[in-house]
């Protein structure tokens, strides 16, 4: 017999800290430099269509390394990494990586 595997799914809560994380930090990020905003959305979009989670995390990443004295920015990466761990599974790389896109998109930076 198999045997039935329950999967976690990301909270709803979770979901929105991970978006108004990325939003601060994202915001810091691209303060005044919209088209390279423009550009990182379309490429992780990318990633995202392709399940390719590990450049998904590694543009992220990349992206966050020189601003981790920002509190949002080292909330995120701990949220990120909880995630990455807790939640590994095709579903919930896809709501976190929209949640994160959605993050990015909605931050200043104009």
């Amino acid at each position: 017999m198999i045997e039935k595997v329950e999967i976690e799914m990301i909270s709803e809560k979770e979901l929105r800290d991970i978006k108004e994380y990325a939003e601060a930090a994202f915001g810091k990020v691209f303060e005044s430099r919209e088209k390279a905003k423009q550009r990182i959305v379309y490429d992780l979009l990318n990633y995202l269509k392709t399940n390719n989670r590990n450049q998904f995390l590694y543009q992220v990443l990349k992206l966050l390394a020189p601003y981790m004295k920002e509190e949002s920015v080292r909330k995120l990466s701990s949220l990120l990494n909880k995630m990455d761990i807790e939640y590994d599974t095709p579903e919930n790389f896809q709501k976190l990586g929209y949640t994160i896109i959605m993050g990015i998109m909605s931050s200043g930076g104009e």
